[in-house]
């Protein structure tokens, strides 16, 4: 006779209990987040905005970085070139970007664990930028 496995549910959890209501997301005072905005200053991105991300509370830099200092994270795949010409399609017909890329600072380029496919798009536009959500903590690379 097979045993059967205890399957462990997830606690209900009650609407707008976890995280930050909208006004505390506005600032952060974390040193490491604004040491990283005048890290992309320098690197001749554009700061948009440091702001503390609602679920978590941890710091985030949107910003616009030069398209030729963003890689992908040298462990990813290939990208998939049937789906970069989708997104070509849909930011030639749309004429804009809305979805930012996910990056961290790594030396003096960055490295995107989450936007290859944008990335690769954007390039073959011929973009000089690229939006992203860059993040202080280089562990989110991996």
């Amino acid at each position: 006779m097979a045993k059967k496995r205890a399957v462990k549910r997830r606690r209900k959890i009650t609407a707008k209990s976890v995280g930050l209501a909208a006004p505390e997301t506005l600032a952060t005072d974390d040193r490491d987040a604004h040491r990283l905005a005048e890290q992309i200053t320098s690197d001749e991105g554009a700061v948009l905005a440091v702001y503390r991300e609602p679920f978590g509370g941890t710091p985030v830099v949107l910003a616009a970085l030069p398209i030729d200092r963003v890689e992908p994270t040298p462990y990813q795949r290939d990208p998939s070139q049937p789906h970069v010409k989708r997104l070509m399609t849909v930011l030639e017909t749309l004429g804009r970007f809305l979805d930012p890329i996910v990056a961290i600072r790594h030396d003096e380029t960055y490295w995107t664990p989450n936007g290859n496919h944008r990335l690769q798009a954007m390039r073959k536009l011929g973009a000089k930028s690229i939006v992203a959500l860059v993040v202080p903590d280089p562990e989110v690379a991996f």
